[in-house]
């Protein structure tokens, strides 16, 4: 029960933990951490007290935003629980449905199948705002696609880069879609990232803090062509409104462009993500001209693929 940590990171919304995620994730007797992002002196001394009834570790994040909160656990970790082969970061309104998540995962990992991913993310479904009628097939024993991610590189519309049958119904006609798969960036509401390859290879960044960091891990996992595995079979269950019973607002997007700094901090950094990648993230159609500078990297084969004709590449992990 040591190769996997689940965590959370918090800012402000210590109710949420103690209303929502310690009761809606099953953590399978493996263990939960808490590292905090700056959260006021009154949010702090809370979480402390929830931490400790809960017998929760809990970590002041080393600087501000989520790659920084992964990168404080992974340093924790590493030095004080060296089995550990894989986090896994939940928002607050995110947790695992399918049966055994974890124990299924853990062994992947002890068979090794997992090592050379960078992330991994998961079939991702709601209450039917953005993924109409799937969590009522899942209910009725059925396997929908929900969301599986984002084809940044690969579809240039931004309406259309959303991985999910109601934006796209051509993924319902291919059964790859349904397989162990790569993507440009996981369904990041819930993300596993590999320990060895954090520390080898990401450098975190405090430009962004809560929006928009797990698509920047994904990139540099993908330009040091490691690719970013999706597991269809696994589903999480996303309920934006779960916030609202705590006063934080469902669309953190638009909170956060408001000057919401108490809960989310500072909006979409899309400035530095030009800077760092060289293309306007919510102009896609800018990419393309960039691709020779990518090439040899998953990034560029990316560019390259047309995500109507499959997944870039599927994998065989055996049952779990």
């Amino acid at each position: 029960m040591s190769n996997i940590i689940i965590y959370v990171s918090s800012r402000n919304n210590y109710d949420m933990l103690s209303g929502e995620v310690l009761k809606n994730i099953d953590t399978e007797g493996f263990e939960f951490i808490n590292v905090d992002d700056k959260s006021s002196p009154e949010e702090i001394e809370k979480g402390k007290k929830i931490c400790q009834e809960n017998d929760i570790v809990f970590l002041e994040n080393e600087s501000r935003g989520v790659q920084y909160a992964t990168n404080t656990l992974i340093r924790f970790i590493k030095k004080n629980r060296p089995d550990c082969k894989w986090v896994f970061c939940f928002q607050h309104d995110c947790y695992p449905i399918s049966e055994g998540f974890f124990d299924r995962i853990s062994k992947l990992i002890d068979d090794g199948k997992l090592n050379e991913f960078g992330t991994m993310g998961f079939n991702r479904i709601d209450m039917g705002k953005h993924t109409p009628g799937a969590y009522q097939k899942w209910v009725d024993g059925k396997e929908p696609l929900g969301h599986l991610g984002l084809a940044h590189l690969s579809i240039l519309d931004t309406a259309k880069r959303w991985l999910q049958p109601n934006r796209n119904p051509w993924l319902n006609n291919n059964d790859d879609w349904r397989k162990p798969l790569s993507v440009e960036i996981i369904a990041w509401t819930a993300i596993g990232i590999n320990v060895d390859l954090w520390l080898e290879w990401i450098e975190p960044t405090d430009e962004y803090h809560f929006h928009i960091w797990a698509p920047d891990v994904c990139m540099q996992f993908l330009y040091h062509n490691f690719h970013n595995v999706v597991l269809p079979d696994l589903y999480i269950m996303n309920r934006q409104e779960l916030k609202e019973k705590y006063n934080i607002s469902v669309n953190s997007t638009q909170s956060a462009a408001e000057g919401n700094d108490f809960h989310f901090g500072n909006p979409n950094n899309f400035k530095f993500w030009k800077e760092r990648w060289g293309w306007d993230y919510e102009r896609p159609k800018t990419i393309p001209n960039i691709r020779q500078a990518y090439e040899g990297t998953l990034i560029g084969e990316f560019i390259s693929h047309d995500a109507r004709t499959g997944p870039l590449k599927t994998f065989d992990l055996g049952e779990y």
